[in-house]
């Protein structure tokens, strides 16, 4: 069983996401210290969800639907901010790149870690994963520590991809061409979280219609 969720919970980091989205274009943009602290807040926004999971909340949401549509319209309008945010970069200049290196965005770890947390704390595809596929593992007869150890091999999974993937993008290699054609990557990334708003905000009217 621990296997089964270890392995689910990696295959539903590797589906494209708004998560993907947001690491790769942070582990781009500002290398891989960010990309990776990015990584690290979609690790952590994971305890909320194993935490409503665990703690039995899961069923209200699923009894509420109004409260599951608030979370949904919420993380579409963060995602269309970001994904705002992304389509107006501009190309680099000269001044850009004085004193900066391969770096064409200033960011802390920090603002890394609270990009990534907030991206999958409101992503409703999360939500739905914890909701629909993760509850399904927690039987009524084992006991809750249980519970938390599959919790925890979801964490792992996922930020241990997440990881790996802010590592390799942020290589040399990777952001050499990055660079060339940055403000365009940026923009396509832009539409590409656009996009993930656009059909989450579908998702949430069409319930009420």
């Amino acid at each position: 069983m621990f296997l089964q969720v270890f392995l689910i919970g990696l295959l539903g980091a590797i589906s494209p996401g708004p998560d993907f989205v947001i690491v790769t274009r942070n582990s781009l943009g500002c290398g891989a210290r960010v990309g990776i602290a990015t990584a690290l807040g979609i690790a952590a926004a994971l305890t909320i969800h194993i935490a409503y999971t665990v703690g039995g909340y899961a069923l209200i949401l699923k009894q509420s639907p109004a409260v599951f549509t608030v979370i949904q319209l919420a993380g579409a309008a963060y995602l269309a901010w970001l994904g705002t945010q992304a389509i107006r970069s501009r190309p680099a200049t000269e001044t850009d790149w004085e004193g900066k290196g391969d770096i064409t965005e200033t960011k802390s770890g920090w603002q890394g870690f609270r990009e990534g947390f907030l991206c999958n704390a409101l992503n409703p595809k999360a939500a739905l994963y914890f909701l629909g596929i993760f509850s399904q593992f927690l039987r009524p007869g084992d006991p809750q520590w249980y519970y938390w150890m599959y919790g925890l091999e979801n964490i792992v999974a996922v930020g241990g991809w997440f990881i790996l993937l802010a590592a390799v993008i942020s290589s040399p290699r990777f952001r050499k061409v990055y660079h060339r054609y940055r403000h365009w990557s940026d923009r396509l990334l832009g539409a590409v979280l656009m996009f993930f708003a656009v059909r989450i905000l579908w998702l949430a009217v069409s319930q009420w219609m």
